[in-house]
Protein backbone atom coordinates (compact mmCIF):
# COMPACT_ATOMS: atom_id res chain seq x y z
CA UNK A 1 0.00 0.00 0.00
CA UNK A 2 2.53 2.41 0.79
CA UNK A 3 4.97 1.44 -2.00
CA UNK A 4 2.00 2.11 -4.58
CA UNK A 5 0.99 5.51 -2.94
CA UNK A 6 4.99 6.36 -3.01
CA UNK A 7 4.71 5.40 -6.88
CA UNK A 8 1.48 7.78 -7.26
CA UNK A 9 3.80 10.71 -5.50
CA UNK A 10 7.17 9.65 -7.89
CA UNK A 11 4.80 9.83 -11.31
CA UNK A 12 2.94 12.78 -9.78
CA UNK A 13 6.20 14.83 -9.04
CA UNK A 14 7.27 13.64 -12.45
CA UNK A 15 4.50 14.69 -14.07
CA UNK A 16 4.03 18.33 -12.94
CA UNK A 17 8.26 18.85 -13.60
CA UNK A 18 7.66 17.81 -17.43
CA UNK A 19 5.21 20.38 -17.42
CA UNK A 20 6.85 22.81 -15.97
CA UNK A 21 9.67 21.72 -18.61
CA UNK A 22 7.49 21.45 -21.69
CA UNK A 23 5.95 23.84 -23.19
CA UNK A 24 2.12 22.19 -23.52
CA UNK A 25 -0.63 25.68 -24.43
CA UNK A 26 -0.73 24.62 -28.01
CA UNK A 27 -4.48 23.50 -28.62
CA UNK A 28 -5.15 21.23 -31.28
CA UNK A 29 -8.52 23.17 -32.52
CA UNK A 30 -6.10 26.22 -33.61
CA UNK A 31 -3.74 24.03 -35.12
CA UNK A 32 -6.58 22.55 -37.15
CA UNK A 33 -7.81 26.09 -38.33
CA UNK A 34 -4.40 26.94 -39.21
CA UNK A 35 -4.33 24.16 -41.38
CA UNK A 36 -7.80 25.10 -43.12
CA UNK A 37 -6.68 28.38 -43.74
CA UNK A 38 -3.56 26.98 -45.45
CA UNK A 39 -5.71 25.48 -47.62
CA UNK A 40 -7.44 28.14 -48.50
CA UNK A 41 -4.72 30.15 -48.90
CA UNK A 42 -2.90 27.55 -51.02
CA UNK A 43 -5.74 26.81 -53.25
CA UNK A 44 -6.56 30.86 -53.94
CA UNK A 45 -3.05 31.11 -54.91
CA UNK A 46 -3.16 28.00 -56.88
CA UNK A 47 -6.13 28.55 -59.15
CA UNK A 48 -6.02 32.26 -59.14
CA UNK A 49 -9.63 32.70 -58.30
CA UNK A 50 -9.96 36.14 -59.98
CA UNK A 51 -7.65 37.84 -57.41
CA UNK A 52 -5.34 38.70 -59.74
CA UNK A 53 -4.00 42.11 -59.62
CA UNK A 54 -3.67 42.49 -63.54
CA UNK A 55 -5.93 42.07 -66.34
CA UNK A 56 -4.21 39.22 -67.36
CA UNK A 57 -4.54 36.19 -64.49
CA UNK A 58 -1.39 34.41 -63.98
CA UNK A 59 -1.50 30.78 -62.85
CA UNK A 60 0.64 28.92 -60.12
CA UNK A 61 2.52 27.38 -63.09
CA UNK A 62 2.91 30.25 -65.46
CA UNK A 63 4.22 32.13 -62.61
CA UNK A 64 6.96 29.03 -62.04
CA UNK A 65 7.90 28.72 -65.57
CA UNK A 66 7.64 32.33 -65.83
CA UNK A 67 5.77 32.53 -68.74
CA UNK A 68 4.06 36.02 -68.99
CA UNK A 69 5.21 39.59 -69.33
CA UNK A 70 7.69 41.02 -65.75
CA UNK A 71 4.66 43.34 -64.80
CA UNK A 72 2.41 39.85 -64.63
CA UNK A 73 4.33 37.99 -63.10
CA UNK A 74 5.47 40.47 -60.33
CA UNK A 75 1.61 41.31 -59.46
CA UNK A 76 1.32 37.73 -59.03
CA UNK A 77 4.21 37.37 -56.71
CA UNK A 78 2.44 40.13 -54.74
CA UNK A 79 -0.57 38.12 -54.25
CA UNK A 80 1.53 35.40 -53.12
CA UNK A 81 3.19 37.38 -50.52
CA UNK A 82 -0.21 38.91 -49.66
CA UNK A 83 -1.60 35.95 -49.03
CA UNK A 84 0.96 34.21 -47.41
CA UNK A 85 1.05 37.71 -44.85
CA UNK A 86 -2.29 36.96 -44.37
CA UNK A 87 -2.48 33.42 -43.68
CA UNK A 88 1.11 33.66 -41.18
CA UNK A 89 -0.35 36.96 -39.35
CA UNK A 90 -4.22 34.97 -38.86
CA UNK A 91 -2.35 31.77 -37.85
CA UNK A 92 -0.24 33.24 -35.24
CA UNK A 93 -3.51 34.98 -33.23
CA UNK A 94 -4.99 32.35 -33.50
CA UNK A 95 -2.47 30.08 -32.22
CA UNK A 96 -1.49 32.76 -29.77
CA UNK A 97 -5.50 33.53 -28.05
CA UNK A 98 -5.90 29.73 -28.14
CA UNK A 99 -2.48 29.09 -26.37
CA UNK A 100 -3.35 32.02 -23.51
CA UNK A 101 -6.82 30.82 -22.92
CA UNK A 102 -5.28 27.02 -22.10
CA UNK A 103 -3.12 28.57 -19.81
CA UNK A 104 -5.29 30.06 -17.93
CA UNK A 105 -7.39 27.27 -17.85
CA UNK A 106 -4.75 25.35 -16.39
CA UNK A 107 -3.54 28.34 -14.23
CA UNK A 108 0.05 28.72 -15.69
CA UNK A 109 1.61 31.47 -17.03
CA UNK A 110 1.70 31.42 -20.54
CA UNK A 111 4.87 33.84 -21.27
CA UNK A 112 7.59 31.93 -18.73
CA UNK A 113 11.17 30.58 -19.64
CA UNK A 114 9.61 27.53 -21.47
CA UNK A 115 7.77 29.42 -23.56
CA UNK A 116 10.69 31.47 -24.66
CA UNK A 117 12.71 28.60 -25.31
CA UNK A 118 10.18 27.66 -27.90
CA UNK A 119 9.56 30.34 -29.36
CA UNK A 120 13.50 31.09 -30.12
CA UNK A 121 14.33 27.26 -31.42
CA UNK A 122 11.12 27.49 -33.39
CA UNK A 123 11.57 31.49 -35.42
CA UNK A 124 15.34 31.22 -35.63
CA UNK A 125 14.87 28.80 -38.59
CA UNK A 126 11.39 30.50 -39.57
CA UNK A 127 13.34 33.78 -39.76
CA UNK A 128 16.81 32.59 -41.17
CA UNK A 129 13.72 30.43 -44.25
CA UNK A 130 11.70 33.97 -44.19
CA UNK A 131 14.79 36.13 -45.60
CA UNK A 132 16.04 32.79 -47.97
CA UNK A 133 12.76 32.88 -49.66
CA UNK A 134 12.44 36.24 -49.78
CA UNK A 135 16.23 36.19 -51.86
CA UNK A 136 14.51 33.41 -53.94
CA UNK A 137 11.85 35.63 -55.42
CA UNK A 138 14.23 38.25 -55.81
CA UNK A 139 16.36 36.63 -58.13
CA UNK A 140 13.09 35.36 -59.84
CA UNK A 141 13.61 31.16 -58.45
CA UNK A 142 9.34 31.23 -57.74
CA UNK A 143 9.66 26.83 -57.64
CA UNK A 144 11.53 27.09 -54.73
CA UNK A 145 9.90 28.85 -52.36
CA UNK A 146 7.31 26.87 -51.04
CA UNK A 147 9.98 24.19 -51.06
CA UNK A 148 12.04 26.35 -48.96
CA UNK A 149 9.38 27.31 -46.92
CA UNK A 150 8.72 23.72 -45.94
CA UNK A 151 12.10 23.01 -45.03
CA UNK A 152 12.68 26.06 -42.45
CA UNK A 153 9.77 25.14 -40.69
CA UNK A 154 10.15 21.04 -40.65
CA UNK A 155 13.84 22.38 -39.01
CA UNK A 156 12.19 24.76 -36.76
CA UNK A 157 9.56 22.08 -35.67
CA UNK A 158 12.03 19.53 -34.87
CA UNK A 159 14.38 22.28 -32.99
CA UNK A 160 11.25 23.50 -31.01
CA UNK A 161 10.08 20.23 -29.99
CA UNK A 162 12.99 19.20 -27.52
CA UNK A 163 10.66 22.52 -25.43
CA UNK A 164 7.19 20.92 -26.26
CA UNK A 165 5.07 17.75 -27.44
CA UNK A 166 7.36 15.39 -28.46
CA UNK A 167 5.22 14.68 -31.14
CA UNK A 168 6.34 18.23 -32.83
CA UNK A 169 9.51 16.06 -34.15
CA UNK A 170 7.53 13.90 -36.13
CA UNK A 171 5.87 16.48 -38.00
CA UNK A 172 9.00 18.36 -38.39
CA UNK A 173 10.49 15.43 -40.15
CA UNK A 174 7.39 15.60 -42.19
CA UNK A 175 7.86 18.96 -43.44
CA UNK A 176 11.49 18.34 -44.00
CA UNK A 177 10.81 15.60 -46.18
CA UNK A 178 8.16 17.20 -48.41
CA UNK A 179 10.21 20.53 -48.74
CA UNK A 180 13.23 17.97 -50.20
CA UNK A 181 10.88 16.30 -52.55
CA UNK A 182 9.25 19.29 -53.81
CA UNK A 183 12.00 20.86 -54.24
CA UNK A 184 13.10 17.88 -56.69
CA UNK A 185 9.75 17.96 -58.75
CA UNK A 186 10.01 21.36 -60.06
CA UNK A 187 6.17 23.03 -60.12
CA UNK A 188 4.61 21.08 -57.58
CA UNK A 189 5.75 22.82 -54.54
CA UNK A 190 2.55 24.51 -53.51
CA UNK A 191 0.91 21.07 -53.60
CA UNK A 192 3.22 20.17 -51.31
CA UNK A 193 3.23 23.40 -49.56
CA UNK A 194 -0.92 22.80 -49.03
CA UNK A 195 -0.08 18.98 -47.68
CA UNK A 196 2.20 20.15 -45.37
CA UNK A 197 0.95 23.04 -43.91
CA UNK A 198 -2.71 22.24 -44.66
CA UNK A 199 -3.53 18.69 -43.93
CA UNK A 200 -0.07 18.21 -41.96
CA UNK A 201 -1.61 20.92 -39.42
CA UNK A 202 -4.93 19.59 -39.29
CA UNK A 203 -4.07 15.94 -39.06
CA UNK A 204 -1.75 16.87 -35.86
CA UNK A 205 -4.32 19.05 -34.52
CA UNK A 206 -6.44 16.24 -34.78
CA UNK A 207 -3.92 14.06 -33.14
CA UNK A 208 -3.45 16.46 -30.02
CA UNK A 209 -7.25 17.39 -29.38
CA UNK A 210 -7.72 13.98 -28.86
CA UNK A 211 -5.30 12.87 -26.99
CA UNK A 212 -4.01 16.09 -24.69
CA UNK A 213 -7.58 18.07 -25.30
CA UNK A 214 -10.11 16.48 -24.80
CA UNK A 215 -9.42 14.21 -21.89
CA UNK A 216 -9.50 17.11 -19.91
Amino acid sequence: MVNSKTKDDISLVKEMMEKSSKFSSLSGLSIIFTGILALIGGAIIYFDLSFSFSEKEISYSQLINRNGSPDDLYTKVKLLVYIASVILILSLLLLYLSAKSKAKKENIDLFNPTFGRTLKSLFIPLFSGGIFSLFLIHHGLYGLVAPATLIFYGLGLINASKHSYDELEKLGYLELLLGITASYFMGTGLIFWMIGFGLGHIFFGLYLYFKYDKVK
